[in-house]
């Protein structure tokens, strides 16, 4: 539908939105306050958000008003876990993970049983409880204001299954949306259970949108998927994020040091052999101690953690909480260097990291500790940076040499290729996402 005719309704799905923080809420969060432009008109169902969930309310600034967001409450199916914890604790058990030693055999066993336990209960994932609350909502609403088109987008595993009730039910046309591919978990049966429902929603859904070409490849080719039954919509960028800058000096970032910086979660495993080439580096060149930070502003993974806290990376690997949005992009724009950690085969291939959208359009050079896949060729493609594999520690060792020997840029910064890095824009996205809408009312499944 064009810019001007009436409005369709729709409804979007998102367990994970503002002011709840995590990774997902600024795709959803921004694609939707677009749609009305180009002919939809969203309601938002999601979570109400309980104590203790990581918040940041300047995601919600500029959201527009006219755009309804229904909250329903989230049963936490996971709190017999710390219950049941303590208990065993207080008769001798489960002392500790046992990493150096052999774990006693009862303490085996109620990991096992745990582990059991989860795998049974938790299908497709822990946020179940919301299931039955958010489809009842769905339904009220659906039955209230006849929407044309509901719109699910995961992760987490549960929210599509919103969306396969309400096809199942009312019929209505379905978008679902997988950001991330859903990996196979250890267990047999639950790997077939999982592939089971996955399998189904792929069928019952009207399309399929994906953020990258390999997942939308992988699909094609595991579940005999038509290549018209999947579309291509990536992550991007919030334009107005980047329209004024702050100019308040980070006080995380002292100016007299040349600041790598990476921002978000580091998962388990994805820095590759950063770490290492890093202290070797330093061993061969004492003197860079007093020059370079390495920053990690979000959730470091153990081995950062290890590493800060004492050996040859102490005083130089640095650690931070996570700031709000505005923050880490002032911080970015202040860094010499933004930082890529994706050292898992199919993630990198299949999937990638939503942060670099933000990279490219901040203007730093980013050096992407990368395995082949979306990631790093969008690193080539907008000639933003370098791209090492995370277990060529020579070359990580050279790559660092060469950035601290061409020195700090003086230049305020902006992107490298303007014209590749503005098709990223997420108004832009959101017409994009409206043409997948459009035509599945026009042309069905």
């Amino acid at each position: 539908m064009k810019k001007g005719e009436d409005s369709r309704r729709a409804l979007v799905v998102a367990y994970d939105f503002p002011p709840r923080r995590t990774s997902a809420v600024y795709r959803v969060t921004n694609l939707t306050k677009y749609l009305k432009g180009y002919g939809w008109l969203p309601t938002v169902l999601t979570v109400e958000q309980r104590e203790g969930d990581l918040e940041d309310p300047t995601v919600l600034a500029g959201f527009p008003s006219h755009i309804p967001i229904e909250r329903t409450k989230d049963l936490d199916i996971s709190g017999w876990e710390d219950r049941a914890a303590a208990g065993i604790r207080a008769t001798g058990g489960l002392k500790s993970h046992y990493k150096d030693v052999r774990q006693p055999l009862r303490d085996r066993w109620v990991r096992s049983m745990g582990d059991f336990l989860r795998s049974c209960l938790y299908f497709p994932d822990k946020t179940l409880g919301w299931v039955p609350g958010g489809f009842a909502r769905a339904a009220e609403l659906h039955l209230q204001r006849r929407f044309e088109l509901v719109y699910t987008t995961s992760p987490p595993r549960s929210t599509p299954v919103v969306g396969l009730l309400l096809k199942a039910l009312f019929g209505v046309p379905w978008v679902l949306e997988l950001m991330d591919p859903w990996y196979p978990p250890k267990r047999p049966i639950r790997r077939r259970a999982e592939r089971w429902l996955l399998g189904c929603m792929l069928r019952r859904a009207d399309r399929v949108v994906l953020i990258s070409k390999g997942l939308a490849s992988e699909l094609e080719r595991s579940y005999g998927l038509p290549a018209r039954k999947l579309a291509v919509v990536s992550s991007g960028y919030e334009e107005s994020d980047f329209e004024q800058a702050d100019g308040r000096p980070c006080d995380f970032l002292p100016a007299q040091y040349f600041h790598f910086s990476h921002f978000g979660t580091v998962y388990p495993g994805f820095g590759g052999r950063f770490y290492d080439a890093l202290a070797d580096l330093l061993r061969e060149c004492p003197e860079l101690r007093e020059k370079i930070r390495v920053n990690i502003i979000g959730s470091p993974d153990d081995v950062a953690r290890e590493h800060s806290k004492a050996g040859s990376l102490e005083g130089v690997l640095k650690l931070h909480n996570f700031v709000r949005h505005d923050v880490a992009i002032d911080a970015m724009r202040r860094s010499d260097v933004l930082l890529v950690f994706l050292g898992h085969r199919d993630v990198a291939r299949l999937s990638g990291l939503g942060k670099i959208y933000d990279y490219l359009r901040v203007g730093r050079p980013v050096l992407a500790i990368a395995y082949e896949g979306g990631t790093a060729e969008l690193v080539r493609e907008g000639q933003a940076g370098w791209v090492v594999d995370p277990e060529d520690m020579e070359g990580i060792k050279r790559t660092l040499r060469k950035i601290l020997d061409d020195g700090r840029r003086s230049e305020p910064p902006r992107p490298f290729r303007p014209e590749f890095v503005e098709q990223f824009r997420y108004d832009r996205l959101a017409e994009k996402l409206a043409s997948v809408f459009d035509s599945v009312l026009s042309h069905g499944a």
